[in-house]
């Protein structure tokens, strides 16, 4: 899976940041984790030419810079392919939160740990029973645009979807009601990832700073 547009400003902007220890528990009970770090945006020099880095150096880093978070999102995905759910989507409420880099992690580490995982659009999502073993990681896109939620709307671009991880770039708000709004049309909300969190913890998003 390449890295998209979407997630160009993501890679752009990581650095070697230290990554913030912030695990929660939503209003759900699932998982709020900060998975994907970045440095605090800094005026710096370029940096002399160099050859693009393939997108698996790029999220290795990124794994190996905050482990304990991204473990924390696999076994949630874990336990909610035990409980049914086959097809996750990540998603976002804003262009270039980081979906694609997200999936792309989740793939790689899912895979390391035996399951059958697969990364897909939503539409590329396939048909099967759903009591196979595959996990289906849908980068999912835009979900959730500023603005008031539309249930019927909601409803068309989550059909295939049995689960949502909503991704959010730190200091951002998210929607205060799109986990109901998801419930209520038979999706689950397995929690907030949030991405470019500064290394000093700082600009945190209230949904993941509150106590």
């Amino acid at each position: 899976m390449m890295l998209d547009s979407l997630d160009q400003a993501f890679l752009d902007r990581w650095h070697h940041a230290a990554p913030a220890a912030i695990v929660e528990r939503g209003d759900a009970g699932t998982a709020i984790v900060d998975a994907m770090t970045a440095a605090p945006s800094v005026a710096m020099a370029p940096a002399p030419p160099v050859e693009a880095a393939p997108m698996t150096d790029f999220v290795d880093r990124l794994i190996a810079a905050a482990p304990e978070q991204w473990d924390a999102v696999v076994r949630e995905v874990e336990d909610a392919r035990h409980r049914g759910l086959r097809t996750i989507a990540i998603v976002a409420c804003e262009r270039g939160a980081g979906c694609s880099t997200f999936v792309e992690g989740l793939v790689r580490l899912l895979r390391g740990r035996g399951r059958d995982a697969i990364a897909c659009t939503p539409d590329e999502i396939p048909e099967g029973p759903t009591h196979d073993k595959r996990i289906v990681l849908v980068d999912g896109g835009i979900w959730f645009p500023p603005g008031r939620i539309h249930r019927q709307r909601l409803l068309l671009t989550t059909s295939g979807c049995d689960a949502a991880i909503l991704v959010v770039r730190a200091g951002h708000r998210t929607p205060a009601t799109w986990d109901s709004a998801l419930t209520a049309i038979g999706v689950v909300p397995l929690g907030e990832v949030l991405s470019f969190v500064p290394a000093d913890g700082s600009d945190l998003s209230p949904s993941a700073s509150a106590g």
